[in-house]
């Protein structure tokens, strides 16, 4: 029996993306990271290339009868946008505002 690879899903919207995508086709959302939906670990994607490292999850039997996500956590609050989106759009701000202001 070959063994099985990790799915991935789209933890705002529920659909299935491929493990190296870094936005969901389906909303559109950014991933910053891979969160393992049984422990909670995040990490790169590549290092859930054979499941969760901490716990297993997909690969030893934790979860193999899921076809997808648990679904929406209620209470979940969406990560935190990376670093750099900051500065990008203050300097974009600060451009449009300097081109205002000189015409």
């Amino acid at each position: 029996m070959p063994a099985k690879k990790p799915r991935f899903f789209c933890e705002f919207c529920g659909s299935e993306v491929k493990q190296k995508d870094k936005f969901c086709p389906r909303c559109g959302k950014f991933f910053a990271s891979v969160r393992c939906p049984a422990c909670g670990f995040a990490g790169d994607s590549s290092v859930f290339r054979d499941g969760c490292p901490a716990c297993g999850y997909a690969v030893n039997g934790r979860g193999s009868n899921r076809s997808g996500p648990e679904g929406k956590r209620g209470n979940a609050t969406p990560d935190p946008l990376p670093w750099w989106i900051y500065p990008a759009v203050s300097l974009i701000f600060i451009a449009l505002l300097a081109i205002a202001l000189i015409h």
